[in-house]
């Protein structure tokens, strides 16, 4: 529930503001247990990694071993398949 709290004179008069806040009506929700608030910060932290970090390392690897799409490809399906298995697992423990 949404209620209408005072605003300031707009800078602009033809322009409608509205500020709003939550009503004290309900209780407010939880954020989640620790676990769960530290799960998702490591879903935050570690997917773009088991993605990015892998294709930029085979990126780096062929570049000096001039071996082109090889360790890119091998090394950004394996950062692909990690990935799909940290969702998984995540997935898993917060049916």
């Amino acid at each position: 529930m949404w209620v209408r709290i005072p605003c300031p004179p707009p800078p602009f008069p033809n322009v409608t503001y509205i500020a709003m806040r939550p009503s004290h009506d309900s209780e407010p929700e939880a954020a989640g247990t620790p676990a769960q608030m530290l799960a998702s910060a490591g879903l935050a932290l570690g997917l773009p990694l088991t993605l990015i970090a892998p294709f930029m390392v085979g990126y780096w690897l062929d570049r000096q071993l001039q071996t082109s799409p090889l360790w890119f490809t091998v090394l950004g399906l394996s950062g692909l398949v990690s990935s799909g298995r940290l969702l998984y697992r995540l997935w898993r423990q917060f049916r």
